[in-house]
């Protein structure tokens, strides 16, 4: 119960923030160059049941690096899990559909950290030599389309970036090439998520 009563304030409160921002008739101050182009929510894809954090765009928008913390509730994970990641996306091409739509498709990796008694940044000694990798720290590569639409003028933010993406941990694939055997569907999670820009 104290979960979903997180997720729901979580959305309440941004959705909330957009209409009562929209309602200021102050100029805003110019935006300082620390400050994040958006806000970003994932649901699922090995970083979290849920996962939100900022975001910034370089290489002429072309790329995103995001700073995101991760929540699995023990129900899903039978333990309490938390996650921080650094995650990157790379736009590979943009379509343009009726001048007013885009579907872009992309491809990107991240590395993860996960405290707790649930993961190990050195291998226990019940486990054989060379056999397993610590699992504190992760990566993932990604891939996937996303397509962005601009807000009106009066709205907080300008644009929603709605997003899927299909991705595996970077262990799955060494593993499934150590063996050299037939590739395991299970390997790889999708995920759901947009970015709000401000």
């Amino acid at each position: 119960m104290k979960f979903v009563k997180f997720i729901l304030f979580y959305f309440a409160f941004f959705f909330c923030s957009e209409v009562l921002c929209a309602q200021l008739t102050e100029k805003e101050p110019e935006r300082k160059w620390y400050s994040p182009d958006y806000l970003k929510t994932q649901y699922a894809g090995n970083i979290g049941y849920i996962s939100f954090g900022a975001g910034y765009q370089w290489w002429k928008q072309k790329a995103q690096i995001d700073f995101l913390y991760g929540y699995v509730p023990q129900f899903k994970g039978n333990a309490t899990i938390h996650t921080f990641s650094i995650k990157n996306t790379f736009r590979l091409y943009q379509f343009k559909i009726k001048q007013k739509y885009n579907l872009s498709p992309v491809f990107g990796f991240s590395v993860s950290f996960e405290p707790g008694e649930n993961s190990y940044a050195r291998i226990p000694d019940r486990f054989p030599d060379g056999y397993y990798m610590t699992n504190s720290i992760y990566g993932c590569i990604n891939i996937g389309l996303k397509s962005t639409f601009t807000l009106k003028k009066e709205h907080f933010f300008s644009a929603v970036e709605p997003y899927f993406e299909a991705n595996t941990l970077v262990d799955y694939l060494y593993y499934n090439i150590k063996a050299q055997q037939y590739w395991e569907e299970e390997i790889w999670s999708f995920a759901l998520g947009f970015n709000l820009y401000f």
